[in-house]
């Protein structure tokens, strides 16, 4: 009997599947993902080089304090307006330095981000210096629901502080001035104009005695900053 020898089939070779493992996304997540995905090119923190869609969706996930109280969430628009304007005055987004005043679509610095500002400019400021000034309701030119605002308070007369802040080399003695009034810049609105008006009063004295030294002018727009600065 004749052994009948079969041709040995030829089976081909399938390639072997590898499944890599994003062993970081496994560690994110479900409802962060998209935000990993959308950042997984990023190969620096420094904000400056982000893409301006990464650092727009970045800001979007921050909660931003609003003036009055409460807090919001920046929508894209918003987020690549803040962006755009934080990159044209070389300050952080991402910082204390700014915030985004929604109403009017505007970027605002807060005191930190004036003296921040200011250094980058190059000037050399000093510590402020206060004195505080009092005088009575009747030497005011007019009322206002201001001035009503700050009776209801119990304040008995108008308070003022005058901010002096050096600039420049200290053996020049020169020095910027602003007097602020609470009769001006009070601010009923705000819980920390109510409950510490005198630090605020002194805090606003000297992000304008900054603004002088920076040229920018005691007269420009002022924002309510949501952190009180």
């Amino acid at each position: 009997m004749t052994d009948v020898v079969k041709e040995a089939e030829v089976v081909p070779e399938v390639p072997e599947v590898v499944v890599v493992k994003d062993d970081m996304l496994a560690m994110v997540k479900e409802a962060d993902r998209p935000v990993y995905h959308a950042m997984s090119t990023m190969a620096t923190l420094d904000w400056k080089n982000l893409l301006p869609n990464q650092t727009a969706l970045l800001l979007m996930q921050r909660p931003m304090s609003v003036s009055g109280g409460g807090t919001m969430y920046l929508n894209f628009k918003q987020a690549l307006l803040f962006a755009v304007r934080c990159y044209e005055l070389g300050l952080s987004p991402f910082s204390d330095s700014v915030w985004f005043d929604a109403n009017k679509s505007s970027v605002n610095l807060t005191l930190a981000g004036k003296r921040e500002l200011a250094r980058l400019k190059g000037i050399d400021l000093g510590p402020p210096k206060f004195e505080r000034l009092e005088r009575p309701w009747g030497e005011i030119p007019r009322t206002s629901d201001v001035v009503d605002a700050v009776k209801k308070a119990g304040f008995t007369k108008d308070v003022g502080y005058k901010c002096s802040i050096r600039v420049g080399d200290p053996k020049n003695l020169e020095c910027v001035e602003y007097l602020a009034w609470l009769s001006e810049w009070y601010v009923p609105r705000s819980p920390v104009w109510v409950n510490k008006p005198e630090h605020m009063l002194q805090t606003r004295a000297t992000e304008k005695a900054i603004s002088l030294a920076m040229g920018t002018g005691a007269s420009s727009a002022v924002g309510v900053e949501p952190e009180g600065e």
